[in-house]
């Protein structure tokens, strides 16, 4: 679960955001705002990093985005993800292998839209928390690192309904790959 200390930090981030791009103020452009919204993700865990067999280096999960899109070609995202597990049944240091993260990233967003079509990349840094244990050895990895990814959005006035990629990387478990279908909501007019 979330702490204390991790939602105040994103809660200021998105704040700051918002005060310094006067997204607050009444007459925002065509498309632009704060917004919330969520995804179903499918996330694959790097196993190569592991000297193990018969892993399950799948599992879906979710995530929760929190953004504010300045111009109709620029925004700032903010996003918690939970990537899920992946394990195996035992190793040969005795007992299961399990590898489980979640983290959180910021971006800067690039949108071209095309009619209600939009596509994006993004780019970032996330905080990465993974843990786990190979056998009787246990490993508590957390890094700050590069992250990036891409996709589409349809926009339906205030909705947008996206599919996207996202990268990421572990000092410990190695690269973490993302793809997610989900939804945003803008809260201000398209005028």
């Amino acid at each position: 679960m979330m702490s204390r200390t991790r939602m105040t930090t994103l809660s200021a981030a998105v704040l700051a955001a918002m005060a310094s791009t006067g997204v607050l103020a009444q007459d925002a452009s065509p498309g632009t705002g704060f917004y919330i919204g969520g995804s179903l993700t499918q996330s694959r865990f790097d196993s190569d990093n592991f000297d193990v067999d018969d892993v399950d280096d799948e599992d879906n999960s979710w995530k929760a985005i929190v953004g504010v899109r300045t111009t109709p070609n620029l925004a700032f995202e903010a996003n918690y993800i939970n990537f899920g597990k992946s394990t195996a049944p035992s190793v040969a240091a005795g007992g299961p292998f399990v590898a489980d993260a979640d983290g959180f990233a910021l971006y800067g967003v690039g949108l071209m839209p095309v009619g209600p079509v939009e596509l994006f990349l993004k780019a970032g840094v996330s905080r990465i928390d993974a843990k786990g244990n190979v056998g009787a050895v246990f490993y508590d990895d957390k890094a700050t690192e590069f992250a990036y990814g891409g996709g589409v959005q349809l926009r339906l006035n205030n909705l947008a309904f996206r599919a996207e990629y996202e990268k990421f990387d572990t000092d410990v478990i190695g690269d973490l790959d993302l793809i997610s279908v989900g939804f945003t909501y803008t809260f201000a007019s398209n005028r």
